[in-house]
């Protein structure tokens, strides 16, 4: 098995172009299939490969409020962040300015963590988080305003339910196991989905081949495959560690929309990747005269197995301790 030391990069390296892949099979589901019908069967795909996961793995039950705070977490990270996204795509906004507005998340993650999570960020993070959108920002900069008027504000109230959706997962969730928070979330979730239908009168199935393709692929890769990771990275990192890959993501989306959705390569793109890169760097911690040797995970101060390695931010003195899952 691969030890912790490497399990986390590579689990970071999967992370971005996996969570990035959302925005682009987005785009093409929507172009096919109305935004209830791909919420549906993305939470029905990504159930039934979780449920797989749970009769193989056979993770722990919920106990107590834990079960509302998954709930809560599903109505914000799952529902709220993709009905709003893919409202956003529906309504043609493009996919990487989309990913660009999203992208705003991790500086908002960044600067709540040690309001809400006891967590001192250090000079690392927080330049990191602002090189990362300044990157975020370059990307797609002359695409802001273009004609799209209001309906920027689908991906804005995604961004918001995306950031409060990544604290709340870490503040209460982050002792139920991984496999059973996925599970309880997509099937909230669907839930949440199907009470909300009869007042939305959308068609119940995709209408194209291409948006089928897309669902499933939302559901196995974007839903079970991206949230699993990021809980995962959640657990054994911090708030701080995880925005600083979403940086990445904006950037990412815009070079794969090129041969994916025939969006044109622009120099912005290329620059925005390089300075998300760099802000990733500084924000966990990799560059010298900003490293600090305390390994973080939000309001734990516990050392991850594998030993001493830092996202760049520490506890804050006499923080609480990390919450029970029923708390």
């Amino acid at each position: 098995m691969l030890s912790s030391r490497w399990l986390v990069p590579l689990l970071a390296v999967l992370f971005v172009p996996l969570w990035a892949s959302g925005f682009i099979a987005g785009k093409i589901a929507t172009g096919s299939t109305d935004v209830p019908a791909v919420l549906f069967w993305r939470f029905v795909v990504a159930l039934v490969v979780m449920l797989v996961a749970v009769a193989v793995l056979r993770p722990g039950l919920p106990r107590g409020r834990a079960w509302v705070h998954l709930a809560v977490t599903a109505l914000l990270l799952q529902v709220g962040q993709f009905t709003f996204v893919y409202s956003g795509l529906a309504s043609g906004v493009p996919a990487g300015l989309s990913s660009l507005i999203l992208g705003m998340a991790p500086l908002l993650v960044g600067l709540l963590t040690p309001l809400l999570l006891a967590t001192r960020l250090g000079v690392g993070p927080v330049l990191g988080l602002l090189i990362g959108a300044t990157g975020v920002y370059v990307v797609l900069a002359d695409d802001l305003g273009a004609g799209l008027g209001g309906n920027l504000v689908f991906p804005v109230l995604g961004m918001l339910a995306l950031a409060s959706g990544t604290l709340y997962q870490k503040r209460f969730n982050d002792d139920t196991p991984v496999v059973t928070s996925v599970v309880v979330q997509m099937a909230t979730s669907l839930v949440a989905t199907l009470v909300a239908w009869p007042f939305l009168g959308a068609d119940w199935l995709p209408r194209a081949a291409s948006g089928w393709a897309a669902v499933v692929f939302l559901g196995v890769v974007n839903s079970a495959g991206a949230f699993v990771l990021m809980f995962v990275l959640l657990r054994r990192r911090s708030t701080v560690f995880v925005s600083s890959l979403l940086n990445l993501v904006p950037a990412t989306t815009a070079l794969v929309a090129v041969p994916v959705l025939g969006e044109p390569l622009t120099v912005q793109a290329v620059l925005g990747l390089g300075i998300a890169l760099v802000g990733m760097f500084v924000g966990l911690g990799r560059v010298p005269g900003l490293r600090d040797r305390r390994v973080v995970t939000d309001a734990v101060g516990a050392v991850p197995p594998g030993g001493p390695e830092t996202d760049g931010a520490a506890p804050a003195a006499g923080g609480p301790g990390r919450r029970a899952a029923g708390a």
